[in-house]
């Protein structure tokens, strides 16, 4: 399409630069912006672009410049730095270029590849060379308050330039795309048209800025190489002329990029650029600032939730405590061939199997470590992978590439293993019944404190060595959407999902010192890495046979538990085992009855949450009564957490809600019989 068809008022590119050249500038405000610049792809002789700056500077024609290789332009001194450099395909250097009057002039010169393609950027305007990276983090989409403040800047920087348009760009969470953050006085076709554009060497103004993280001036777009691929979408503005200015982070890595648009070909001033680029820089600041803003907020909200969960568990723990108890205590009563035998072996599985949704309602609050054990982890992924094997699609191939050596974790194996098999069906799900392999891999390394903060912000990781699985498939992918909410309770993408997914997969992480991340793009897989403490193995490490503790049944038990259903399972049952029983409704009755009888007294069967006073409380004073006192708690929470809060006070005991009554009696009889001279 030509520039009459479109009816772009552009003139001849060379046209409006003589004219600007033709005229006396009379203030600094008024000077041109000067910024020489060389855009060379290594394999071709012919530059991708030079602007009218580097003519000038240079002395030499475009047609001139593509006369011979790079290197012979290259002061030979300076040859090796920027061969180290192309060797590597990214890097930074500074190295000299001819001129046509037989000097030299010194360029800063970037390096990057892209598909296939090494490209060097050189330019002479001696300011710092910014940094190249983009933001590893993912990038939550623009909500409502960031987009109305950044309309705001454009505004701003639209008021200070009348006639021109301004816009917006943001690299998205793939790191090779944008979305429009703001660009409100362009037509929304334009700005539907430019969402998702992949940025690159040479593509357009904004696009060629936040790959470079350099200034890029567009005088016209009619004839500049750089749009050549967007000179349709530059109609639908009916824009002839774009500058355009990199959107930085504190730490300079690259967050977008910010334009002006002119109706007619132009250069800008040098106060014009000035002012884009403090805009720039503000806009920089406006969206670091609604990303810490939304990862403080993160954690509340998962405080919140946790309170809630945690709640609910508990309360779902001691009505299945009771289910179990009951259904167990009838179990003794009946023959085992009795037709009620097998109905009440029902309940009871089911009862068991219901404690898993308590687990998980702890586990994405972060709550939810139990046992804890050590064990090499490449060994429980084999494993578990052959479990999987047969659950997941026949047309999926699970492969691994495991680290040579063990690697030993402490943790609780089952909840990691719950990870696991979370992660692994996940990626075998991705492909939608078609054919696919599932990598599940493992290594190590020693992160540093810099290396943790930026892969990690959200998370208060020590720096040291920590074991990196990953789970990668080739699948659908997802979009930045949803990689957004894949973490938050009962999120799902999938058709008819449910549970807490991911969320549960976040907590236990992060509830054994570890910390999770994600890469996805759409259509091209997705890639889960978990790190977690890499914990010594000890050479033949023995496991304890379990032994049957034979205690005399003659001592004197206090239960202390608020709920009716619980106390009554929990009185029979202990009574049934041989021992004498005293009850106690809340905690300050476990106090009173305890300072009345404790000579008498030999264990204590304490819930963790009473009215009055709550276990710690009960505890304290329990202490006081007498120092030696010994207390078996039962919580709904976890051992981890239970024990972390009594850590070196001296607890006899722990017992996790629901628990089968052997589980229980078993716990009595250790701690009476370790009590014993």
């Amino acid at each position: 399409m030509s520039n009459a068809d479109k009816n772009i008022p552009c003139g001849v590119y060379e046209d409006s630069r003589s004219e600007r050249e033709g005229c006396k500038l009379n203030s600094p405000e008024e000077s041109d912006f000067y910024q020489p610049m060389i855009l060379r792809q290594v394999a071709a002789a012919v530059p991708l672009r030079v602007n009218r700056d580097f003519i000038a500077l240079s002395g030499f024609t475009s047609d001139e410049l593509g006369v011979g290789d790079l290197l012979s332009w290259i002061h030979s001194e300076d040859h090796s730095r920027l061969e180290e450099i192309l060797e590597a395909e990214e890097g930074q250097a500074q190295a000299r270029h001819r001129t046509k009057g037989g000097s030299w002039q010194l360029l800063n010169w970037r390096v990057k590849a892209q598909d296939g393609q090494v490209v060097l950027l050189g330019t002479a305007n001696h300011k710092p060379i910014g940094d190249l990276s983009r933001q590893e983090d993912e990038q939550p989409p623009i909500n409502e308050t960031l987009r109305t403040t950044l309309e705001a800047m454009v505004h701003v920087v639209e008021s200070k330039n009348p006639g021109l348009r301004c816009s917006i760009l943001l690299i998205d969470s793939d790191q090779e795309h944008v979305s429009v953050g703001a660009g409100p006085s362009l037509p929304g076709e334009y700005n539907a048209a430019v969402e998702g554009l992949r940025i690159g060497p040479a593509v357009g103004s904004c696009g060629t800025a936040a790959f470079w993280n350099v200034p890029v001036v567009v005088e016209n777009i009619a004839e500049d190489p750089l749009w050549k691929d967007l000179r349709d979408e530059a109609g639908i503005a009916k824009v002839c002329a774009c500058w355009s200015v990199p959107v930085t982070a504190v730490n300079n890595s690259i967050l977008g990029a910010m334009a002006l648009y002119d109706v007619k070909p132009g250069a800008p001033t040098r106060h014009q650029m000035d002012v884009l680029e403090t805009s720039a820089r503000m806009v920089g600041l406006a969206i670091e600032r609604d990303r810490l803003e939304l990862q403080l907020r993160e954690p509340t909200k998962m405080e919140a939730l946790g309170v809630l969960a945690g709640g609910v568990a508990h309360d779902f723990n001691n009505l299945l405590s009771a289910v179990i108890g009951n259904a167990e205590l009838a179990m003794r009563k009946v023959s085992e061939d009795a037709p009620v035998a097998r109905h009440l072996e029902q309940i009871i599985n089911a009862s068991v199997t219901a404690t898993d949704l308590c687990t998980q309602m702890l586990a994405f609050t972060g709550r939810g470590v139990s046992t804890t054990e050590k064990f090499n982890c490449n060994e429980m992924i084999q494993q578990t992978g052959e479990l999987l094997q047969v659950a997941i699609s026949k047309k999926v191939n699970l492969q691994y590439e495991l680290h040579g050596a063990p690697l030993g974790v402490e943790a609780d194996k089952s909840q990691l293993r719950q990870v696991l098999m979370n992660l692994i069906t996940n990626a075998s799900e991705s492909y939608c019944n078609e054919t696919g392999i599932v990598l599940v891999g493992t290594s190590v390394h020693n992160y540093t404190d810099k290396e943790l903060i930026q892969l990690h912000p959200d998370t208060a990781l020590e720096p040291g060595n920590y074991i990196r699985i990953w789970v990668s498939d080739s699948g659908i992918g997802m979009g930045p959407q949803d990689m957004a909410k894949m973490f938050d309770p009962f999120f799902t993408s999938k058709p008819g999902g449910r549970g807490l997914g991911l969320a549960a997969v976040q907590g236990i992480v992060r509830a054994h010192g570890g910390a999770i991340s994600v890469k996805s793009m759409p259509g091209e897989g997705t890639t889960f890495a978990i790190i977690l403490p890499l914990t010594p193995l000890e050479n033949g490490e023995q496991q304890l046979a379990s032994q049957e503790i034979l205690a005399a049944k003659s001592a004197r038990i206090l239960i202390g538990e608020d709920e009716p259903l619980v106390r009554d399972v929990l009185v029979m049952a202990i009574e049934q085992a041989g021992y004498d029983v005293i009850e106690a409704v809340d905690g300050q009755q476990v106090v009173d009855v305890f300072r009345s009888n404790f000579e008498s007294i030999d264990c204590v069967l304490l819930d963790f949450n009473m009215p009055k006073l709550d276990g710690e409380e009960v505890f304290t004073e329990l202490r006081k009564i007498q120092p030696d006192v010994r207390v078996v708690l039962c919580s709904g929470f976890t051992e981890h957490e239970i024990l972390n809060r009594f850590q070196g006070a001296g607890i006899a005991g722990f017992v996790q809600k629901p628990a089968r009554l052997d589980v229980l009696l078993n716990k009595i009889d250790e701690v009476i019989e370790n009590s014993r001279p």
